[in-house]
């Protein structure tokens, strides 16, 4: 009988599995064909496959769970494309927390086709026991590192082994909200997901029909005299009877399924992933439904790529502090080489270990890297806007597994671990990011002329915040502010606050009924010329205290991020950072993250690019863009919107920005209007 997770497992410990021989369960393989829509899903396959990969099947990885998409997957290559799946590599992740059943599976499937795979384990141990002694309890994990440790780095590791140039996957859009949107091939990852139109009842078919192997698990039912809450369903000794059904679930009259008498509610395993994160449902329901219960994600963190307004950006907000000293202090032993960060750096590092760059759990590495530059977007599909990455002149000497101490002000602010170390394209970087590379724009000037031509990535243990001369606070502190069940509309700024602003901020609010609005500026490096961020901060205190009685539902916190001036791409970046520190709307102004040429003056983006793309991207972020015209002043009508004061004719009164930074810098009059 299949063991539940939370309860006592056998475990088989295995490169391939070396279970004893068992008799494979096999679907109904009396049936003559399929269907003839299944067999048009069977023709697109066998096209996608001829379009995609190579005959030989070099470099290609699928990686598989074993369970049914993948298995049947494994069936249609070794029918119709044999010399293919020979020449591919199978590669199997065994975390040390998959079922039983699920590795005798993965037995049945390399001897039924005669394909082994290659199989990888966490880093260092071949048992569960030896996993809880290095790595410690899978439910006292912090889930981002389990999932790190116990499969992307040994994945990682498997694809590097294999010379990987194409992954195949076993995803199919009909399993969850975040894959309908899923695509065949996607080329910036050079991935190509074959099952993406195949639907669960598709596949239950064609393994009947052809006799694949699938888990055995799915032969039994869970019969109940009333419901179970899904985040409790993992717990041991739970009132419900187990019936082997001797069959999978699928094949199972209605009757068969709830027993006589009838049960109140059955539920069957769909999918099986890790014994603490999947549980059974009720038949109609999705196999992703069975995944992930007791946590905000619903995937590992590959592909994840919507998440709920007001939710972090992935579904969880990471958190990369290590909070025993013990460990901090270990780790800090163990590096090779120190790196005292510049203010720029130091933010980024804030930005990764206190969750602002989330679902980001360390520096970019090439791969990642690559995927953001050129597509905007994570390989797990994510939206994200910029690249985060640690820049040095040298990297003599230094390997992937080393550990570096990053230094800030002093003081010990993190540990990373390398696991990438590259010479990046900078000129491709800065035509991808800022859609330019002239010297002219001063990032792109400080990118190529000033920063390291080295990029280290991997991932980063948090050993203390980093701080600065300014009071700064962690999405998870604002979030501990904001009034549950309000929009929360954020404010971003990276210049001192005047009248413009605030008339903004008034606007936003009326326009978002019964909401909190976050004003929340960035007060780290800018561009050559702008205000000090200690200076920058004065001028917001100075208006919280004016306004904190007659706006009580305003909220002011302090960001230590370096802004990039990359325009369009700087919004998405500023919405996935307001999102993660809890805001539902953006305010996204004129010519927002813009910049000018140092020599011409023009500007380099649109004074509504920014807006524009904001917009785009707002449903698949769950953050809606607030946006606005310009605010001027017309003297006695105060301020109204640009194209408001053109069409009525007004006079606006301007005070540039150059010249009301010159007037503060030397602390000259400030006109009220402005101010």
């Amino acid at each position: 009988m299949m063991s539940l997770p939370g309860r006592t497992i056998l475990r088989v410990a295995v490169r391939a599995p070396r279970t004893p021989a068992l008799q494979v369960q096999l679907g109904r393989a009396g049936f003559a064909s399929v269907s003839p829509a299944l067999q048009k899903k069977v023709d697109g396959f066998r096209r996608d496959i001829e379009t995609h990969l190579p005959k030989d099947g070099k470099q290609v990885v699928f990686a598989t769970a074993w369970l049914a998409t993948d298995n049947v997957f494994v069936a249609l290559m070794r029918d119709h494309f044999p010399s293919v799946l020979s020449g591919m590599h199978l590669v199997a992740i065994d975390t040390m927390h998959l079922f039983p059943d699920t590795l005798v599976c993965a037995r049945q499937v390399q001897e039924k086709y005669a394909k082994q795979a290659l199989w990888k384990m966490p880093q260092g141990v071949s048992t569960r026991e030896e996993f809880e002694a290095k790595y410690g309890d899978c439910e006292e994990m912090d889930t981002a590192d389990f999932d790190f440790v116990s499969k992307v780095e040994p994945f990682q590791r498997a694809l590097q082994e294999c010379s990987k140039d194409i992954l195949i996957t076993g995803r199919r859009m009909d399993q969850a909200a975040q894959r309908i949107s899923l695509d065949v091939w996607e080329e910036g990852k050079r991935t190509l997901n074959p099952m993406a139109s195949f639907s669960w009842g598709d596949i239950i078919a064609y393994a009947d029909a052809h006799g694949v192997p699938v888990n055995r698990g799915h032969n039994f039912a869970y019969r109940c005299d009333a419901p179970i809450e899904a985040t409790k369903r993992h717990l041991p000794d739970l009132p419900w009877k187990t019936v082997d059904l001797g069959k999978p679930f699928w094949q199972a009259s209605e009757a068969e399924l709830k027993g006589s008498p009838p049960a109140a509610v059955t539920y069957v395993f769909k999918s099986f992933g890790d014994t603490h994160t999947t549980v059974p449902v009720e038949p109609h329901e999705s196999e992703r439904a069975g995944r992930f219960v007791r946590q905000a994600k619903t995937e590992c963190g590959i592909h994840t790529r919507t998440t709920s307004a007001g939710a972090p950006h992935g579904g969880a907000l990471v958190d990369l502090m290590v909070k025993d000293p013990a460990a901090a202090q270990a780790l800090v032993a163990a590096t090779v080489k120190t790196i005292d960060l510049n203010e720029r750096q130091a933010c980024d590092v804030f930005c990764l270990v206190n969750g602002a760059f989330s679902p980001l759990a360390g520096f970019m590495d090439e791969t990642a890297y690559d995927a953001v530059v050129s597509g905007m977007r994570l390989p797990e599909k994510q939206l994200f806007g910029l690249p985060v990455t640690l820049d040095l002149h040298s990297v003599e000497g230094l390997k992937a597994g080393d550990k570096l101490l990053l230094r800030w002000a002093g003081k010990d602010v993190a540990v990373l671990e390398a696991s990438s170390i590259w010479r990046p394209n900078k000129v491709v970087e800065a035509k991808e990011v800022y859609g330019t590379s002239s010297l002219e724009h001063p990032t792109v000037h400080s990118l190529i002329a000033e920063q390291g031509q080295y990029y280290v990535g991997g991932r980063v243990h948090g050993i203390s915040s980093p701080e600065f001369k300014y009071p700064v606070q962690t999405p998870t502190e604002v979030r501990g502010t904001l009034p549950e069940g309000r929009d929360v509309v954020a404010f971003q700024n990276r210049n001192p606050i005047h009248r413009a602003h605030f008339e903004l901020l008034k606007c936003a609010q009326r326009d978002v009924k019964d909401s909190t609005l976050l004003v929340h500026p960035t007060c780290g490096p800018t561009q050559p010329g702008d205000i000090d961020g200690v200076v920058r901060i004065d001028t917001y205190e100075a208006l919280r205290k004016e306004t904190e009685q007659e706006y009580p539902m305003f909220r002011w916190a302090y960001l230590p991020y370096s802004m990039k001036m990359a325009g369009p791409r700087e919004a998405i970046q500023h919405m996935i950072i307001r999102k993660n520190y809890g805001a539902t709307h953006f305010i996204i102004g004129r010519d927002m993250a813009g910049t000018k040429s140092t020599v011409t003056g023009d500007d380099f983006y649109g004074a509504y690019d920014a807006q524009e793309t904001g917009k785009k991207h707002s449903a698949e972020l769950g953050v809606t863009v607030t946006h606005y015209e310009n605010m001027v002043y017309v003297g006695e009508d105060g301020y109204v919107e640009e194209s408001e004061a053109k069409k009525q004719g007004k006079k606006v009164v301007k005070l540039s920005g150059t010249e009301f930074r010159r007037r503060l810098r030397g602390g000259e009059e400030i006109p009220e209007w402005f101010a």
